[in-house]
C-alpha cells in the first residue's frame, strides 16, 4: 500500500474526513513505516498537497477529504440546504453555523479557563472533538467545545496541549523549552475548567488529537 493509499483509508475510517492529527494519529495502521524519516509529518503533507484535486481536496486549515466527499456532511442537523447550492455556498453555510455555535457557548462560558479573559472579541469556541468529525448532532452540542483565548485555542486545535478530566493542562514534547516558558500557564492545574458531561469529548481529543 502506498502513503497516499493510506491516507486515503484512513480518512474513509472517518467517512471520508480527517484532520491533519488523525491521518498522523491513524496511518500506522495502514503505513507501518509512516516514521522511517524524521521528517515523517512532512512527507505525509506532501503527499496530500501532491494528490490536491486528483485523489484528496482541502477542506479547511488542516482539514482535507477524499476527493468523492459530500460537503453536505459537515453540516449540522436543522441547517437545510438546497440540494443545487455550490460546495463553496454549502461552506459558507457551515461557517454561518459556527458562529451561532460559538454565541451559544458564549452563552454558556464566560471566559477563557486559562487567561481569564472575558473580552468577547478576544475569544473563540473551541470544538473538543473537531466539527468535521463530529457526528451532526455533536457539533452542536455546548458540551463539545471550550471558550479559550486565541492562544489556547490554537494550541488545542493543532493538538499541542489538551487538558484531562481531572482539570490538569498537558503540553505536547513537541513544543521546545523556550515555546514552553513563554506560554505555560503559571499553574498546569485549571480550576475554572468545565470538564463536566465533557468526558467523551476530552477522551477522544487526548487520543486522537493530542500530540504526546
Amino acid at each position: 500500500m502506498t502513503k497516499s493509499e493510506a491516507i486515503e483509508r484512513v480518512m474513509r475510517d472517518y467517512g471520508g474526513i480527517a484532520t491533519l492529527n488523525i491521518i498522523y494519529s491513524d496511518i500506522g495502521k495502514y503505513y507501518p513505516d509512516f516514521k522511517s524519516s524524521i521528517e515523517w509529518q512532512a512527507g505525509i503533507r506532501g503527499v496530500l498537497y501532491r494528490d490536491i484535486n486528483k485523489r484528496f481536496k482541502k477542506i479547511d486549515i488542516a482539514v482535507y477529504a477524499t476527493i468523492d466527499y459530500d460537503v453536505r456532511n459537515l453540516l449540522p442537523i436543522n441547517c437545510g440546504y438546497d440540494v443545487a447550492v455550490t460546495e463553496m455556498e454549502i461552506l459558507s453555510k457551515v461557517r454561518i453555523c459556527q458562529n451561532k455555535y460559538r454565541k451559544n457557548l458564549l452563552h454558556l462560558l464566560k471566559k477563557c479557563p486559562i487567561t481569564g479573559i472575558m473580552d468577547k472579541r478576544l475569544l473563540v469556541a473551541s470544538h473538543i472533538k473537531p466539527w468535521c468529525l463530529s457526528s451532526a448532532e455533536e457539533r452542536l452540542d455546548v458540551f463539545n467545545g471550550f471558550i479559550l483565548s486565541p492562544l489556547y485555542d490554537k494550541l488545542f486545535d493543532q493538538g499541542l496541549i489538551t487538558f484531562t478530566t481531572e482539570k490538569r493542562v498537558l503540553y505536547s514534547s513537541t513544543l521546545s523549552e523556550r515555546t514552553l516558558s513563554i506560554i505555560r500557564a503559571e499553574n498546569d492545574y485549571c480550576e475554572n475548567l468545565p470538564v463536566a458531561n465533557r468526558e467523551k469529548y476530552l477522551a477522544f481529543h487526548n487520543e486522537k488529537i493530542f500530540i504526546e
